[in-house]
């Protein structure tokens, strides 16, 4: 089975600045190294001259590439919350979200993982406990996409059952010559006011705190993922939602 992809948002505002110190590729193929800027201009974003809806950036031609982005804001309403550069592997995405820009960096499951480990936890911790939180990150995270899937299923579902019942009452109205109203029809859901729409996981401790390549990881952190690889929690054939705290109050 192919490893999925996943998108973490990192940064939203006004501009944003990156950098690239391999030549990366973007989506209508610009060649591009060195630092960039990207503004919010008229509903689009501008970079480079040109105005984009949505725009993204691949590594040309090494796996071990690198882009870096400045003024990450991390510890988000902490104490502790400062701007800091960070380095991410894989392809960076800017899309527009609320007359802002915000950068996405879409990485293969595994590797998002073994960011997560080390900035959640300490890289230095046993191998078992770190072997566990692997199995817990990946659950959740892969049951946060199930449910988003499983979501997109059964809307699509009603709007289809809405619309043939719309047709089948046209149908009825027509042969009976009849002029009575279509009942109306409504949908209600319940929204997480936290959700991200536009991405499967924030980079923050709002989901599970990810810096990319910023924090120094060890092999054991590696092998912890390694080693899981694939596996997560299930009940009732269903990923299991395994969201954790590392805070233990002193308890």
């Amino acid at each position: 089975m192919k490893e999925p992809l996943i998108t973490v948002g990192i940064l939203s505002g006004k501009e944003i600045e990156f950098s690239f110190p391999e030549t990366f590729v973007s989506s209508d193929k610009i060649e591009s190294a060195g630092d960039q800027k990207a503004v919010y201009k008229e509903g689009k974003i501008y970079w480079e001259g040109n105005l984009y809806d949505e725009i993204s950036f691949s590594p040309q031609l090494s796996n071990s590439a690198f882009f870096e982005l400045k003024n990450v804001t991390i510890g988000i309403n902490f104490h502790w919350e400062r701007k800091e550069p960070q380095r991410f592997k894989g392809t960076l995405k800017l899309i527009i979200e609320e007359k802002k820009l915000t950068a996405i960096n879409i990485i293969p499951i595994e590797d998002y993982l073994t960011s997560v480990i080390s900035s959640e936890m300490s890289a230095t911790a046993s191998l078992e406990l770190l072997k566990a939180h692997a199995v817990i990150s990946r659950s959740w995270l892969l049951n946060k996409i199930e449910e988003r899937e499983n979501e997109k299923l059964r809307m699509k579902n009603e709007k289809l059952k809405v619309r043939n019942d719309k047709v089948f009452q046209m149908k009825t109205d027509s042969a009976a010559h009849s002029s009575y109203p279509i009942p109306h029809s409504s949908f209600i859901k319940w929204y997480d006011h936290e959700a991200h729409t536009h991405f499967d996981v924030c980079a923050d401790d709002h989901c599970q705190r990810y810096q990319g390549i910023t924090r120094t990881s060890t092999s054991e952190v590696t092998e912890a993922v390694f080693s899981t690889r694939g596996e997560v929690l299930m009940f009732e054939n269903h990923i299991c939602d395994a969201r954790f705290s590392k805070c233990c109050g002193g308890v």
